[in-house]
């Protein structure tokens, strides 16, 4: 959802960092890039305030989700028409992210996506976070498909990973040149650069986090 749907990165910089500084706690763009970016909160809570017991972690957390959860995030360039032709292509989405449902709950009220996802993979659904394929596997599963029928978008190294695990075909979003490094086949800036015309498809496909879809189309990406 973070980056892939929504413009949300600086929130959520801004939710982890500015918290972390309140308790003293310093954070550079490495540390954001390694353990906040495309990671479960919990795993960038114990990163970062892992010296602290449990009942003060969980404080913390509270405060980070509640500045995250109340953000407005633009959509990312493009997304909304290559959902809408994917849903008219009879295509079925998954979103398959690292937040929690009521905040995702939030983001698809905002932009009237509520019905759009056939199944909604959120941190609490699945055991291991990414970059575990867990979750991404969790999805193929909803949506009745096996993950190497899928392609994935992802935004973050640790997505791309968790896809890539999976069994996936990924393509990243963004400008983050080290995803095709990570797996990634391609790297887009947003949904307008994207190569394929969803006019063409047919309805043997997948949906985001991660979007994925299937088969024949994967290998049109990887071709391109």
């Amino acid at each position: 959802m973070d980056g892939v749907l929504i413009q949300s990165r600086e929130v959520i910089e801004f939710a982890w960092t500015s918290v972390a500084r309140r308790y003293g706690v310093a954070v550079d763009q490495a540390f954001i890039t390694e353990h906040i970016h495309g990671r479960p909160g919990g795993h960038t809570l114990n990163a970062l305030f892992g010296q602290f017991d449990e009942e003060q972690r969980q404080a913390i957390k509270q405060q980070v989700d509640a500045a995250e959860q109340v953000s407005s995030c633009e959509l990312v360039p493009g997304v909304a028409t290559f959902i809408a032709q994917l849903k008219d292509c009879a295509v079925p989405m998954a979103l398959v992210t690292s937040s929690w449902r009521e905040r995702v709950r939030h983001v698809l009220q905002q932009h009237n996506l509520t019905s759009v996802f056939d199944s909604i993979i959120c941190r609490d659904d699945v055991r291991s976070g990414k970059p575990a394929p867990d979750a991404y596997r969790l999805a193929a599963a909803h949506l009745e498909r096996q993950s190497d029928e899928c392609l994935v978008f992802e935004d973050s190294v640790s997505g791309v990973q968790s896809a890539i695990s999976s069994g996936a075909l990924c393509v990243g979003i963004g400008d983050d040149q080290t995803l095709t490094d990570h797996g990634a086949t391609r790297l887009y800036a947003d949904f307008t650069a994207l190569p394929v015309s969803m006019t063409d498809l047919g309805p043997h496909m997948l949906g985001d986090g991660g979007l994925f879809i299937s088969g024949r189309v994967a290998q049109r990406f990887a071709r391109s």
